[in-house]
């Protein structure tokens, strides 16, 4: 019988999302709950990982049970941590994979530009100067399609040769100080989201012209783009079973 969930968890206490020896992750702690509730070892799959830091209000994870267990959402969160919550627990055909059934993710990062704030310290990256957001727009239309983004992530090419993704849409909402970026692709490569959004923040910043933008985007170079962004900004929004 497999499970579907769907979990958010403030990743601050995290050394991300995969178990890792002598560190604390996400996985560690569900498969430690859920293993407790079934009384067996339980292995969750995820539908990606987090790095360090980074936070999610709708990452998802399959599992499997032999059985069917009453209010199991309620019973696995009684034994997790109070920076993990269940918040959706469903059965779905065996076929169901957390990561290949995916169409597509949604990923936010935040940016404060107004005062400094201590208590955003681990939730948003923060500058001293105001984006320009008509600006980052137009950088956005270099970078929505499908491209080859091997000058905008940290994946080696001996480890993926196929570097080319989609990203359907990428968004900019400002409230108040608080600039949103929201990236809506069909996959995401290591550091691709935060390098991305230090770029579209550099051109916010009037540091990186559309033109640079573009030339680093066809270089297909990973020497050509220095820029990342620090994890805390950076939200697992939601994976979708559905096309865009």
């Amino acid at each position: 019988m497999r499970y579907k969930c769907i979990v958010s968890y403030d990743g601050t206490g995290f050394a991300g999302w995969q178990i890792q020896k002598g560190y604390r992750s996400v996985q560690q702690e569900i498969q430690q709950a859920i293993s407790k509730i079934a009384n067996q070892p339980i292995k969750i799959v995820g539908a990606g990982r987090t790095d360090s830091h980074v936070h999610a209000v709708g990452q998802c994870f399959h599992f499997d049970l032999d059985k069917q267990y009453k209010d199991i959402r309620k019973a696995i969160n009684s034994q997790l941590p109070k920076d993990i919550y269940i918040r959706e627990v469903e059965i779905v055909d065996e076929s169901f994979h957390s990561r290949f059934s995916a169409f597509y993710k949604h990923y936010d990062y935040l940016v404060n530009d107004g005062p400094y704030s201590p208590l955003l310290r681990n939730y948003c990256y923060q500058i001293h100067d105001r984006l320009d957001e008509e600006l980052m727009r137009k950088a956005t239309k270099i970078l929505e399609g499908t491209h080859d983004f091997t000058s905008f992530n940290a994946t080696s090419i001996s480890e993926i040769e196929n570097q080319v993704r989609t990203i359907y849409k990428i968004d900019i909402e400002r409230r108040d100080n608080m600039v949103r970026l929201s990236f809506y692709g069909d996959g995401f490569l290591r550091y691709m989201v935060r390098i991305l959004s230090r770029c579209l923040i550099e051109v916010g910043l009037q540091n990186l012209s559309l033109e640079q933008l573009q030339k680093m985007l066809l270089a297909k170079n990973k020497q050509v783009c220095s820029y990342n962004c620090a994890a805390e900004g950076l939200y697992l929004i939601e994976v979708s079973y559905l096309p865009y």
